[in-house]
């Protein structure tokens, strides 16, 4: 058998079903209390190893096509971490359909999977509890993208516990602004939480966002869609914003509810995940 040298991963999407922020941490991060649910809305990577040793790195999004990119980063700490020195290239080719700066996670997602792609195109041979540390250097949700399984989060969101939910669908939609989760943690004004959310209560609490009053404050069409959602069934946030989501329980219901929603915002009708 040869040597495998191109290999074509889909990157998906994650919604947090809750978002409780608990406290801030010496280290300058936050504690939390979230779910993780995967979804069935993917950007895809492509690996290919090529002559040389350096990463090439493309994007059908011009805007991201830089060193910058957390797919370059983590090629680039895959890279710091293998001990035999060798030659270690590839072009990396982001074809980017989760929306940027929605909450839904896209960039965590890419570096997930570019750090096991490469392990396996560089025959590295990393185990998945390695790569979930090198993960964590990247940002805080990239380890539940590295485990492959929907999640209950605590501490930064790193500490996982594996939970599987009943199958839903959901109406996502992406109001075409960008929100940076670094600007709105350093905005979010810690106050004594009031709530802890765990697995036994957290059916309770599905939709309720530390973020959201500061989200509505600064954006006010996330307001406007939030009270429209919530005027005709549910509504929450995911994450630090800017997406928001409603809840159903089959696709027909949620392609009908999306025919409300204003035809200047992007709507994704996806269904859950629990593995990837």
């Amino acid at each position: 058998m040869g040597v495998i040298e191109v290999i074509v991963i889909k990157s998906p999407a994650k919604l947090n079903l809750f978002l409780n922020i608990i406290n801030k941490r010496n280290d300058g991060y936050h504690n939390i209390e979230t779910y993780f649910q995967f979804v069935s809305l993917y950007d895809e990577i492509s690996l290919n190893l090529i002559p040389g040793n350096k990463i090439d790195f493309r994007c059908n999004n011009k805007t991201l096509s830089n060193s910058k990119n957390l797919c370059v980063k983590a090629a680039e700490l895959l890279k710091k971490n293998i001990k035999l020195k060798k030659n270690l290239n590839a072009s990396i080719f982001l074809k980017k359909n989760i929306p940027v700066g929605g909450g839904l996670g896209g960039g965590s997602s890419n570096a997930a999977i570019v750090l096991m792609g490469l392990n396996q195109l560089w025959g590295s041979y990393f185990t998945k509890n390695e790569l979930i540390e090198m993960g964590k250097e990247l940002g805080s949700d990239v380890p539940v993208f590295i485990s492959g399984f929907s999640a209950y989060g605590k501490e930064t969101g790193t500490l996982l516990t594996a939970h599987e939910l009943d199958r839903k669908f959901f109406l996502i939609i992406y109001p075409k602004i960008h929100v940076s989760s670094k600007a709105m943690y350093c905005k979010y004004e810690i106050k004594d939480c009031i709530k802890s959310i765990n697995l036994d209560n957290m059916h309770h609490n599905i939709g309720f966002n530390s973020f959201e009053n500061l989200l509505c404050s600064e954006f006010s069409e996330i307001k406007s869609l939030l009270e429209l959602l919530r005027k005709n069934g549910n509504g929450a946030v995911s994450g630090s914003g800017s997406c928001l989501f409603s809840i159903f329980d089959n696709e027909d219901s949620a392609q009908k509810f999306s025919k409300l929603i204003p035809g200047k915002y992007e709507t994704y009708v996806v269904h859950s995940l629990n593995r990837i």
